[in-house]
């Protein structure tokens, strides 16, 4: 081996990297991004779990429509039991705008068939407090009526 042969030569050893370290800013960013991860992911994993709450209280905000809306009725057909037709008249008015309320929530909700009936007894509201209004008893039986259809409304609602 001769003193020209460079493979005999040792290697110098690799440079040390130099360890200045990051700067005081550097570590705030780096602090502020992972809280801010942090704070985003948090907020949808929240997101996100409330979906079967939110949707047991549109159902339950859809009942109590329909809830009040059937009380309305029924307070009515009393007062035409009793011969009370501005009363009856003033009930089925009341009833009318839970009943659209509630129709287009279960619109919005994918309900359609179920909105229909509501839009059938909306109907028979509308036409049994024209009936109170003129002072005829065939009121009765148009309450009666979307009565019974909100009661079927009701029993078909999901829980």
């Amino acid at each position: 081996m001769s003193a020209d042969d460079m493979t005999t030569l040792p290697t110098p050893a690799p440079a040390a990297p130099s360890r200045a370290g990051m700067s005081p800013l550097a570590k705030v960013g780096i602090a502020v991004a992972i809280v801010v991860v942090l704070v985003v992911a948090a907020w949808a994993y929240g997101r996100s779990s409330m979906a079967p709450e939110r949707a047991a209280a549109d159902a339950t905000r859809i009942r109590m429509m329909l809830l009040d809306a059937r009380a309305q009725v029924l307070d009515a057909q009393l007062s035409l039991y009793a011969a009370n037709f501005g009363n009856a008249a003033q009930h089925l008015e009341y009833a009318k705008p839970p009943l659209a309320e509630a129709s287009n929530a279960m619109r919005d909700g994918d309900l359609d068939e179920l909105a229909t009936k509501v839009d059938a007894a909306l109907q028979q509201v509308m036409a049994g407090r024209d009936l109170a209004a003129k002072l005829s008893l065939d009121a009765n039986s148009k309450a009666g009526e979307a009565s019974k259809l909100l009661g079927d409304v009701l029993a078909a609602l999901p829980r």
